[in-house]
């Protein structure tokens, strides 16, 4: 079986077809071995209903990647998680899925989130293997958040060297409900990551965090759609990842004010630490304005270190080698802060194979 998923991380509106970022194709030859995985739950209390198949009365969210990955998923789907967190209850802990994957796995997860009114919950999904495997691994994940709710959530992805990867999520908020949604993305070899929001009601709260490590021939592809229709919603995208030994990376993150969405703000920011010469870097933010009293914005620091910065690490005794691996380390303990304590070991064991050698 060959995985060939056309029209994945499509802009909303097309630029110069040359540059080639108006979309890309998700291609795999040999994914391997078709497996279901169950994962390690952790920190699931009873109050919280999970179920192995899709809720009836879900509604039909829209993704990050595209209809055609969300349809691959849902219909290779070896696992499938559907939480449902009852009216006004706060999950103290975050609940965390822990997938262990081994060389030559093709394996395909589908998730369903669903807050109810006035709800609180932090859902953790983690998909880890041998730094040396191979094979395709993707995750659909589909989050409803009603009135007044509020749902983080996070993924960790520290796939072997050899995995191609894509995590697709969609989001959907009613009024005064509010998402956060954290990437990190360290291992594989090509990821691709998607994530459309619904705004459609007031008041409603967005906000995505990226954070990347690509090295080694690594391929991360991107794009990040938040369509803003609500009154007084509020919407950040956050992107910050170094990029070494010719690694590429193509960003795509677009805030859709769409007519009737007055007193809303939105911002998106990327941040690209360029470490080697041979990488490639492809950004495109994009503000669609089709209100007048809105507040959008966008900002970009994409080069090498500072020079300034150099000297002042240099005059304190510090080569450039050590310069090099104290960036990557730190940017290492950034995403390990990011994820709960239980997973901070799949971060510093992917540190000692990858980045031993810097």
């Amino acid at each position: 079986m060959n995985i060939n998923i056309k029209h994945a991380n499509t802009l909303p509106t097309p630029t110069w077809r040359w540059l080639k970022i108006n979309d890309t194709t998700i291609d795999c030859e040999n994914p391997g071995t078709y497996v279901v995985v169950k994962p390690e739950i952790i920190n699931l209390p009873k109050e919280i209903t999970l179920a192995s198949q899709k809720p009836a009365d879900f509604p039909t969210v829209l993704t990050g990647v595209g209809e055609e990955a969300r349809e691959f998923a849902e219909s290779h789907a070896g696992t499938v998680n559907a939480v449902t967190v009852p009216a006004n209850y706060v999950a103290d802990l975050p609940i965390i899925f822990k997938y262990e994957l081994v060389d030559g796995n093709f394996f395909v997860d589908d998730n369903y989130i669903h807050a109810e009114a006035g709800s609180k919950v932090t859902v953790v999904l983690a998909y880890n293997s041998p730094f040396t495997a191979g094979g395709f691994h993707g995750s659909s994940v589909k989050v409803w958040v009603e009135e007044n709710a509020e749902v983080e959530i996070i993924q960790l992805q520290t796939l072997g060297n050899k995995f191609y990867n894509f995590d697709d999520i969609g989001v959907t908020a009613n009024s005064e409900g509010k998402v956060t949604v954290k990437q990190i993305e360290i291992g594989g070899h090509k990821n691709w990551l998607g994530i459309q929001v619904d705004m459609s009601h007031p008041k409603a709260e967005t906000h995505i965090v990226n954070h990347y490590l690509a090295g080694e021939n690594q391929h991360i592809d991107v794009n990040y759609l938040v369509k803003i229709l609500g009154k007084k919603t509020d919407t950040t995208i956050l992107s910050k990842g170094i990029l070494l030994h010719n690694a590429q990376k193509t960003f795509r993150g677009t805030l859709d004010f769409q007519r009737g969405c007055s007193g809303s703000v939105g911002s998106e920011s990327e941040d690209v630490i360029l470490l080697d010469e041979n990488v490639v870097n492809k950004s495109i933010p994009i503000i669609l304005c089709g209100e007048d009293d809105i507040q959008g914005d966008h900002a970009a620091s994409i080069g090498e270190m500072d020079e300034q910065q150099l000297f002042y690490l240099g005059t304190r005794g510090l080569n450039g080698k050590q310069i090099r691996q104290m960036v990557i380390e730190s940017k290492l303990a950034i995403m390990q802060h990011e994820v709960p304590t239980e997973l901070h070991g799949l971060v510093e064991a992917y540190k000692q194979e990858a980045f031993h050698y810097e």
